[in-house]
């Protein structure tokens, strides 16, 4: 058992440091059992170790591989299965994912953009899931320079995501602006989302004052569909995926990037949630939801 796990911990590190690239070629289960004085049946196991994390793929027929992924893998490998804490903002997708990551990536805290933040700033998360646009219009990235000044952030990107105004099937209040909601009931995400952030600016860009708005205040995406849809409110601002979960109309208004930020030492730490992601078929169960436009998604982006 400890030779097995000693060969797999010697590869992820020599995988981690860029001794062995992406797409370099490992020996033979033989030759290295012969060059690490060891079985064929330990080098097996170590290889179906590293295989399993992600960190190199195995063909019939075909020597082992770094994986394209594998460097990061490799880091994770050598984390011990330490896991990701992940704080912010809420999307139906992300969720999705990460019941299959299980558990190498949980969810902690409350929800919201602001609160994901914060939670990163003070280290009682590891990322945090955003979505934020800055007064220059730029998404994201100015928020985590100022959060994360000298640690080193990035962002990992997972995705753009649709939102607009959900409404009850057929539109009965024939909703097509957000001008159209100061005279509606309208279901509203708690302040420190980047969801009620982007209502309120939106309704301030139209001249109506937020705190004028009726209607309840609710707390996840899937939440302001069933709001809307039991006639609890008239109209909410989220997701097109929660419209469509729930059977309701969709007025579209903007796409955002979805990204998670984290330093680049912790991002390793994502490593289980990027294989995820590097599925075609976890892509297209995303992508079936709708309103999610999955190009890019797993991109590890710096953050100047």
């Amino acid at each position: 058992m400890s030779r097995y796990h000693d060969l797999t911990v010697k590869f992820a590190q020599r995988i981690a440091a860029g001794q062995l690239a992406p797409g370099a070629s490992l020996p033979s289960t033989r030759a290295l059992a012969a060059a690490e004085h060891t079985t064929a049946n330990t080098v097996a196991r170590a290889y179906r170790a590293l295989t399993e994390a992600g960190a190199i793929v195995r063909e019939p027929r075909r020597a082992a591989r770094v994986a394209p992924g594998g460097v990061m893998a490799a880091r994770a490998i050598l984390r011990e299965g330490h896991t990701f804490r992940l704080a912010g903002s809420d999307d139906p997708a992300l969720s999705m994912v990460l019941s299959a990551a299980e558990g190498a990536v949980v969810p902690v805290g409350a929800t919201g953009s602001y609160r994901g933040l914060s939670a990163l700033a003070s280290g009682h998360a590891d990322g945090a899931a955003m979505h934020l646009r800055h007064r220059d219009g730029e998404y994201n990235a100015p928020f985590v320079r100022g959060v994360l000044a000298g640690r080193d952030p990035v962002l990992v990107h997972l995705w753009r995501r649709e939102q607009g105004l959900l409404v009850p099937a057929g539109n009965p209040r024939g909703v097509g602006v957000i001008g159209d909601l100061a005279a509606l009931r309208v279901a509203r995400r708690p302040v420190g989302t980047g969801t009620r952030s982007l209502l309120d600016r939106l309704l301030l860009a139209e001249g109506i004052d937020p705190s004028t708005l009726s209607g309840p205040e609710v707390g996840v995406h899937l939440d302001v569909a069933v709001a809307v849809g039991t006639g609890e409110a008239d109209v909410g601002l989220g997701v097109r995926s929660a419209a469509t979960a729930l059977g309701l109309d969709f007025v579209p208004l903007v796409w955002e990037p979805f990204q998670i930020a984290t330093t680049r030492a912790d991002s390793v730490g994502l490593a289980p949630l990027l294989l995820l992601l590097a599925d075609e078929a976890t892509l297209d169960r995303v992508a079936a939801l709708g309103g999610y436009d999955i190009a890019g998604a797993g991109e590890l982006l710096e953050i100047g």
